[in-house]
């Protein structure tokens, strides 16, 4: 959990973070490492069974009423309700429905929502040093960048164990195994030992997948909020549960006449986040070795990532600061994906009209890291 996904939330997440990281390593195709360091907190090392625990256990406190072993079978909408009905033969009741289940989840698909997703799948396994826990990595993640064309290679090191990984676009799905044990070998850790082997997938959402329908709302991963850049999602999974918890309750409460409130407030507030880091995605991995060495070696990009990952900057004050030199990296980036012979290094993210530029632009406000505080 990055930074600024804690300061969201309205109660320390110390009693499942494991390791405070900060510092990263970083290599191309496995060759060049170097190490660069912050002196505030990066990141916080947990492991999702620990976390998806304890939130649920903040949740009950909050009153919430939790049914595990009840899977949802089957969602009838009508004007003014929604039922659900689960495996076990129950029914239950509301105004509204969330559809907040994951990359996985098929809430939105049984309540007739087509979701409009890029996918990228992941690989991972977790690396168990012998012995004392290996110094080098005590506060230091590892990003390795291209380990799959598109995306990147890592190691995460937790309480006891290092969780290493590799992502890429979904047709490289079958050389995952072969890329992950490369990986695992270039980081000194015997691949064949690496256990709890799991794949995962990771949703980009499309410009015109929906958030809202009707009385049903879609948050997190389920609808697709996922920082391109990163490939992190848990701060937009907070961040979207936050603005729906508001706007749901004025709907409810009669303060409100539909949840398009929602939509306006992502597309004004985290839309352009994600957008704008879809851009850097681009140019990454057109030239992931040129983005490493420009970390390396221009003072201050280094400090102005890790402000964006702790929340002390958005990827929204960007255009603002940096002016004609991101209609550079606008321009460059289109250029990636309008050329047939890069468009593979994005995947299936449709090409741009060329038009856009000509016609002006809405001003992007940025985003507030803590605007969800305890109490809101």
């Amino acid at each position: 959990m990055n930074v600024r996904s804690v300061r969201l939330l309205p109660f320390d997440v110390a009693p499942v973070a494991e390791r405070v990281i900060r510092g990263a390593r970083f290599s191309v195709r496995q060759t060049g490492s170097f190490t660069l360091y912050t002196e505030e907190p990066l990141t916080y090392m947990t492991q999702r069974r620990r976390l998806d625990a304890y939130l649920a256990e903040r949740a009950i406190e909050a009153g919430v009423t939790l049914r595990e072993g009840s899977p949802v079978r089957q969602v009838e909408r009508h004007r003014s309700h929604i039922t659900v009905r689960t495996g076990g033969g129950e029914a239950f009741e509301g105004r509204t429905l969330v559809a907040a289940d994951g990359v996985n989840g098929t809430t939105a698909k049984l309540a007739g929502i087509d979701v409009k997703q890029w996918m990228v799948v992941g690989l991972e396994g977790n690396a168990c040093p012998t012995g004392s826990f290996p110094s080098e990595w005590e506060d230091v993640l590892g990003l390795d960048g291209e380990a799959v064309p598109g995306y990147y290679g890592w190691i995460f090191p937790k309480g006891d164990h290092l969780n290493i990984g590799v992502a890429g676009w979904q047709r490289y799905a079958p050389s995952l195994r072969a890329r992950l044990n490369r990986l695992s070998r270039y980081y000194g850790f015997d691949a064949e030992a690496l256990e709890g082997l799991r794949g995962h997938r990771l949703p980009m959402r499309k410009p015109d997948s929906p958030l809202v329908d009707g009385n049903v709302l879609l948050v997190g991963d389920a609808a697709g909020l996922l920082d391109p850049l990163t490939g992190e999602g848990i701060y937009a999974a907070i961040y979207s549960g936050g603005v729906a918890a508001r706007h749901l309750g004025a709907y409810v409460d009669g303060k409100a006449r539909d949840l398009q409130g929602y939509v306006r407030e992502l597309e004004q507030e985290l839309l352009p986040e994600l957008r704008i880091s879809s851009r850097l995605y681009d140019l990454l991995y057109f030239s992931p070795a040129t983005t490493i060495r420009v970390l390396r070696h221009v003072p201050g990009v280094f400090p102005i990532l890790c402000d964006i990952v702790r929340g002390d900057r958005t990827y929204a004050n960007m255009p603002r600061r940096l002016g004609p030199l991101f209609t550079g990296i606008e321009l460059a980036a289109d250029a990636i994906r309008r050329t047939p012979r890069y468009r593979h290094l994005v995947d299936e993210h449709d090409p741009p009209r060329p038009e856009r530029f000509l016609r002006p632009k809405a001003a992007l406000r940025p985003v507030s890291g803590s605007r969800i505080a305890a109490g809101s």
